[in-house]
């Protein structure tokens, strides 16, 4: 779907719109699956439905539970896997320390890998929501089809999936300052945050059509 940043943006506040202000019941129901913990897992795979074309309604609860455990494990291993190819590096870095070496060289081994450190981290962290989209589309596994995700990036376009990150992060960043409204930030952030996800969720599946 060859859709515009900006047009993305109205068509899945208005979708989010539409499912969660046309059916207030569940909308409560979603606030206040979110905020318990472990059964907002619950909540969670409900969430992932929107990816799959599916209203973001609560029901299946099983299903849902075990979705959001599963897309909760994809993004820990998402998020740890340049922490462990960090640790070996680095080991291996310190044991060639250990050896002895040149302070020059060492110094640009530490440079090296601090340097491929950030790439990593990046480049996992770009990829984790297609890897997500994938995972409730097809399943567990579809999470870690590197080459498919790099497909879904691609056939999205690189820029503009950068750009959504950065856009989308700055309008939640904006929308995240009600929190430190005192007494009742923290109210209306637990009110909007089913909203926000599910606006969030509907913009991904639009944008990996």
């Amino acid at each position: 779907m060859s859709i515009g940043i900006g047009e993305n943006l109205t068509g899945s506040f208005g979708y989010a719109k539409d499912k969660l202000v046309g059916s207030i019941g569940n909308w409560i129901l979603l606030m206040i699956l979110t905020i318990i913990p472990i059964v907002n897992w619950i909540a969670m795979g409900t969430y992932l439905k929107v990816y799959r074309g599916e209203d973001p309604k609560v029901e299946n609860i099983g299903k849902s539970f075990v979705d959001g455990l599963l897309m909760l494990i994809i993004a820990f291993l998402y998020m740890h896997i340049p922490t462990v190819i960090l640790l070996i590096l680095g080991g291996g870095a310190i044991f060639a320390a250990g050896l002895g070496g040149p302070q020059a060289v060492m110094a640009g081994l530490g440079i090296g890998v601090l340097i491929l450190c950030i790439i990593l981290y990046i480049l996992f962290g770009l990829i984790m929501t297609p890897a997500i989209v994938s995972f409730a589309r097809g399943g567990f596994g579809d999470a870690f089809k590197f080459g498919q995700l790099f497909a879904m990036i691609g056939k999205a376009g690189w820029l503009k999936y950068i750009l959504s990150n950065i856009v989308l992060g700055i309008i939640f960043g904006i929308i995240s300052l009600l929190f430190a409204i005192p007494f009742v930030g923290w109210i209306i952030m637990i009110i909007l945050f089913p909203f926000l996800i599910v606006w969030a969720s509907k913009f991904w599946a639009n944008l990996f059509e």
